[in-house]
């Protein structure tokens, strides 16, 4: 199963992430700001990351970059409620795009479209 960090400031959201991607048996580790994001990032050993677009102290975007830059390899699904940035999520180097709201049935087929 895969090891996934997902970054969202969002609490609530991000625990449901969470309890829906461990009954998948994948595991999860939780951040909810751009700094905690970027030192779990370059610490390394995750397969997918789900990064929120708007974090309280960094852009997800200037996140993305920058792991990049890195050479980060681990995949990358960016989440924001922008729906008519996925062209600019694309070009930043995301692997994927899930626009919110979604649903949990949303989530396991973006798993399973990035994690095969």
């Amino acid at each position: 199963m895969a090891n996934v960090l997902v970054v969202d400031d969002d609490e609530f959201l991000a625990e449901l992430v969470e309890t829906c991607l461990s009954t998948m048996d994948h595991t999860v580790t939780l951040v909810g700001n751009g700094k905690d994001a970027l030192e779990k990032m370059q610490a390394g050993g995750y397969d997918l990351i789900f990064l929120d677009w708007q974090l309280p102290d960094m852009q997800g975007l200037d996140i993305l970059s920058k792991y990049r830059s890195l050479n980060g390899t681990a995949k990358v699904v960016m989440l924001t409620g922008m729906r008519d940035k996925r062209d600019e999520v694309m070009q930043a180097g995301a692997d994927d795009f899930l626009p919110k709201p979604f649903k949990a049935n949303d989530l396991m087929s973006m798993m399973a479209k990035v994690c095969p």
